[in-house]
């Protein structure tokens, strides 16, 4: 029997593609995003879960989700590529769901159990009927306290680092936007310690995150309203994660 050869991939709105092509979600940017274009050059077919403005709970959620409800050892040979996002992004919980669906309608598969959190990243002041007070509150601990949410980042990592491993599934992990600070403090290096960076392309070096990186070699994409990146910085960083792969033998 052939098993389907799949890269499952999860990420926020960087590693979704994200007005590739102008629009918040399209088919179109989910396969010319960096994971995308790498799915075609690994030879395998892309199941990209990538949100929109989720946060590393959210994503470490979605790819243990995926493999509890759409996963067959059987007929499924996966890989899977985790881009996270920004360390100081949270989640909280949500009485009412929200319909997270509305900015993911490309999404090849979606997480609903997303729609029972909030998302609150620093620059986004809640929605129409949300409670701006909670943000508030969040955007004020998220600022003062940013070693600890490196920490609780770094329980995310190796919380789906030993999942996949449990389930003999080969993985790579890189950072589309700022994770760890470097050089880390004493009581994150306590956790750094556990993450396999033999399967994490450059943990620790935040001016080669996907975002920060090609931001900084000075690429513009005109389409772009909330600073996403063209095609061209989403080719050149699949070819990075390509070699690193091949160099280090990541997937064999």
């Amino acid at each position: 029997m052939n098993k389907d050869k799949i890269l499952l991939i999860a990420g926020c709105s960087h590693t979704s593609g994200s007005e590739i092509d102008g629009s918040e979600d399209s088919k179109y940017n989910r396969r010319h995003s960096f994971g995308g274009v790498l799915a075609t050059q690994l030879n395998r077919r892309s199941i990209n879960i990538a949100q929109v403005a989720m946060s590393n709970s959210g994503i470490a959620r979605s790819v243990m989700n995926w493999f509890k409800r759409q996963y067959n050892h059987i007929s499924m040979d996966v890989a899977v590529l985790i881009a996270w996002t920004e360390s100081t992004r949270m989640e909280n919980i949500r009485i009412q769901p929200a319909y997270y669906q509305s900015s993911a309608m490309s999404c090849d598969w979606f997480d609903n159990t997303s729609n029972d959190y909030y998302r609150i990243n620093m620059g986004f002041f809640g929605g129409p009927g949300e409670d701006k007070e909670m943000f508030k509150f969040f955007h004020e601990y998220m600022a003062r306290f940013p070693e600890l949410a490196e920490i609780t980042n770094a329980n995310y990592v190796i919380q789906v680092q030993n999942y996949l491993k449990l389930l003999n599934v080969p993985y790579l992990m890189c950072n589309a936007m700022h994770m760890f600070s470097n050089p880390p403090c004493r009581h994150l290096k306590q956790y750094l310690d556990f993450i396999d960076t033999d399967r994490y392309y450059k943990m620790m070096d935040n001016s080669n995150s996907f975002y920060t990186k090609y931001k900084n070699l000075g690429y513009t994409n005109e389409k772009a309203k909330y600073w996403h990146h063209g095609e061209e910085p989403h080719r050149a960083y699949a070819d990075e994660l390509y070699k690193f792969i091949g160099d280090n033998h990541v997937f064999s």
